[in-house]
């Protein structure tokens, strides 16, 4: 009785959900966790589909080794009186092709896809889209990412807003130790590193809100190092832009220097305006080399 009311509302289920698309099977099943395979922008895809490749080359390895593993255990098992015995056998030639020609196909093979992604999947290299790029600054503290929009004049920390399928342009450093930067379901981890600048591209081409986080050891704070992507449509992220100019809190010197502070598990925070050329400002005070946050008539663009 108890198999037959399981069968029923497995059927149930499966009717309900034959309606939905594959968004509602996602939200449903919770598979938008898995995130290496439900992508949500064209870098990540592009990784997926390398790793996915790989896999299934690695299988003419895997499945013939296996195979003839489990056929050799059975056949030349000592209850087979059927074998034909033959202890001079030395040689086989199409063995050995099948042995050494494998494997430098194999390795032929990844080498050549691994040269084309190397240059496809450059962080350096611009996304193409219909779309303006956006461009981001971030950078790493402890233990949040502050988000600054050089072109609106607006930041934000540990919230990442973006048009659909429009590029992000992210340039990375960081104001304290090493940090990796990420959003899984958009693809590509790069690190942000104090006295340095890095770069990545990056494109949501579906709405949706992603979680992105620091993934290098950073220090006390680490585990609460994360923050939220937003896709949004360019409606809405108008209104995002809008919203954080109506915050009336500006980022200037002084707002900056208590953010940099080390603090846990920030939320998120929404600044109306930006002190020109903070950025390569974080990037020159380690630069210098003295460690020090260097008086306002300093804070300048290169």
């Amino acid at each position: 009785m108890r198999r037959w009311l399981l069968l029923c509302s497995s059927l149930s289920m499966v009717l309900l959900l034959s309606g939905c698309g594959v968004d509602d099977w996602i939200q449903v099943f919770r598979l938008d966790t898995l995130v290496t395979f439900f992508t949500a922008g064209p870098v990540a895809a592009y990784e997926r589909n390398v790793m996915l490749f790989t896999f299934t080359v690695m299988l003419f390895v895997l499945v013939p080794v296996v195979g003839f593993t489990l056929w050799f255990a059975w056949h030349y098992r000592s209850g087979n009186r059927h074998n034909t015995y033959t202890p001079n056998w030395h040689h086989s030639g199409l063995l050995e092709g099948f042995l050494w020609g494998g494997p430098v196909v194999i390795i032929v093979v990844l080498a050549v896809m691994t040269w084309v992604t190397t240059f496809d999947l450059d962080p350096y290299k611009p996304l193409e889209s219909e779309h303006p790029t956006v461009r981001v600054q971030a950078i790493a503290m402890d233990w949040k990412w502050l988000f600054i929009y050089p072109d609106y004049n607006v930041a934000a920390v540990n919230e990442l807003a973006m048009p659909v399928d429009a590029p992000l342009q992210i340039d990375l450093t960081s104001a304290t130790v090493m940090n990796a930067f990420m959003i899984p379901r958009l693809g590509s981890q790069i690190m942000a590193m104090s006295g340095m600048r890095t770069r990545l591209h990056l494109m949501a081409d579906k709405k949706g809100t992603f979680f992105g986080k620091n993934y290098q050891y950073s220090g006390d704070g680490f585990a609460g190092m994360n923050f939220e992507a937003h896709s949004m449509s360019q409606q809405d992220f108008d209104q995002w832009v809008a919203k954080a100019r109506a915050a009336s809190r500006p980022l200037d010197l002084a707002a900056y220097r208590q953010l940099v502070e080390p603090s846990k598990k920030v939320e998120p925070i929404l600044y109306s305006s930006i002190r020109d050329g903070l950025f390569d400002y974080v990037i020159q005070r380690f630069q210098t080399g003295d460690g020090k946050v260097p008086p306002p008539d300093r804070l300048t663009d290169r």
